[in-house]
């Protein structure tokens, strides 16, 4: 059915065609019949002459509006195949009539336009090809009518002396034929390929719309997504006095989950998560683990209960080969005592108040690999002095890459954070200097990065 009304679509399109090119040619068949007859009436005139000139001028006149009359009247008044016929039986008119040029004596036209009852119609054979080579049977039907209405008037006007003519005017006429056949051909090869083409694009353009639409359904989606994760995942209207978190996501959604909560007993509990995966398939896991975390501190808990439950929820929802390295960090009301548990994250760095710096490497596996029987919630606890810092990251901060592929590296953020002492925290210039090292580069992974002040001086605090 579809195959069907699209060669419907073609053959009206080359219908079309082919009556505008008529109908451009008939305009200057017009005015070649003028031009013939004005030659030779200048020299001889007759009656038959102005008849001829009539008949060529009306049925040129009749083929020059049928683009118009087409494009009116098709496909309500008249099919494809109508229209076809109203084109080959004009064009055999249109020849029959030019030919009937050959009638004209030409004994007393001047030597130079003897030839022209002859030229003149083979001239109009010439140009006529390029119209008719969408159809090649009009052509045949045209050429044929021209050639065989010439050689017959232009012998019954000179006798036995048009024979020496027959042979080049068959010969011309065959010459025109085989170079309008391979006309054809390549004329039909090239709208073949124009139809293939404008085909395309119209598929190209369709799929376009779906992806638009698409894109439309998933943005929205996303939006949803995004607007929940953020409810279900922030941790209170604001970050708890002394600590700082940058948490930039590669995408729309982060992958990395960042929560600062502070216990109804005065302790202060952070987690740093990062999920396998990017996007919202990674930002998933971080719904359940946001819920089990607010809620356990909720109860003041230790963090090895804490992570044993993450990793008991994180096992029984995520599929295999999904996890989450993260770190649990408690500390306490004064900020004197530190209990963290870290799973598959990078090293948690202690930079003491005298610019010592302590790197507390990962003792556990991360959340979500194994059941709880093996899952093991070895704690470290540290004593606190007034002006030590706590830096916890993702590996997404030592692995951001610059156009040349060159990392950022623990031993830049390790020469870094020696370098930031005394009282401002380390996390605005920290960012300043890694996206100055990244220059716009594209993202690798999602970016997260805690800094933790013990015992927060007043101004800190306020802040």
């Amino acid at each position: 059915m579809n195959e069907t009304v699209a060669d419907t679509e073609v053959q009206a399109e080359r219908l079309q065609l082919l009556l505008e090119q008529t109908g451009a040619s008939a305009r200057l068949a017009v005015a070649a019949a003028t031009l013939s007859f004005a030659l030779v009436a200048w020299y001889d005139f007759s009656i038959w002459l102005l008849c001829w000139y009539l008949a060529v001028t009306l049925i040129s006149l009749w083929r020059a509006r049928l683009p118009s009359r087409f494009r009116a009247r098709y496909p309500d008044q008249c099919s494809l195949t109508c229209w076809d016929r109203l084109h080959y039986y004009s064009a055999i008119v249109a020849g029959l009539l030019w030919g009937l040029l050959g009638a004209q004596p030409t004994a007393n036209l001047p030597p130079a336009l003897q030839p022209f009852t002859l030229i003149g119609p083979a001239l109009i054979a010439t140009a006529a090809m390029s119209s008719y080579a969408i159809r090649l049977s009009h052509y045949q039907g045209f050429l044929l009518a021209l050639f065989a209405s010439l050689l017959a008037s232009y012998g019954w006007a000179h006798g036995t002396e048009s024979l020496a003519v027959w042979p080049p005017i068959v010969l011309f006429a065959s010459y025109l034929y085989v170079f309008a056949r391979r006309f054809h051909r390549t004329l039909i090869e090239a709208l073949a390929t124009k139809s293939d083409i404008q085909h395309a694009h119209r598929e190209l353009e369709e799929a376009n719309r779906h992806l638009l639409q698409q894109h439309r359904v998933l943005k929205q989606e996303e939006d949803i997504a995004r607007h929940v994760f953020q409810q279900l995942t922030l941790a209170g209207d604001a970050q708890p006095p002394g600590i700082h978190v940058w948490n930039q996501a590669m995408g729309n959604l982060s992958g990395d989950l960042v929560q600062t909560i502070c216990s109804p007993s005065g302790s202060t509990y952070v987690f740093l998560g990062d999920f396998t995966g990017h996007g919202l398939p990674a930002a998933l896991g971080a719904v359940p683990t946001s819920t089990v975390f607010r809620t356990m501190t909720e109860k003041n808990l230790e963090p090895a209960l804490i992570a044993r439950e993450l990793n008991r929820k994180l096992h029984t929802l995520l599929p295999t080969g999904y996890f989450c390295c993260a770190v649990v960090m408690q500390l306490s009301p004064d900020r004197t005592s530190l209990t963290l548990w870290n799973g598959g994250l990078p090293p948690v760095i202690l930079r003491r108040a005298n610019g010592d710096i302590e790197e507390i490497p990962s003792d556990n596996l991360p959340l979500g690999v194994v059941g709880n029987d093996a899952f093991a919630d070895q704690c470290r606890t540290f004593e606190l002095q007034s002006g030590d810092r706590v830096y916890a990251y993702s590996d997404g901060l030592t692995e951001a890459e610059n156009h040349r592929g060159e990392m950022w590296g623990r031993d830049r953020l390790l020469q870094f954070l020696a370098r930031e002492g005394g009282g401002r925290s380390a996390l605005d210039p920290l960012r300043e200097a890694v996206l100055e090292f990244t220059n716009l580069a594209p993202a690798s992974d999602d970016i997260s990065f805690v800094e933790i002040v013990a015992q927060p001086a007043a101004r800190e605090a306020v802040a």
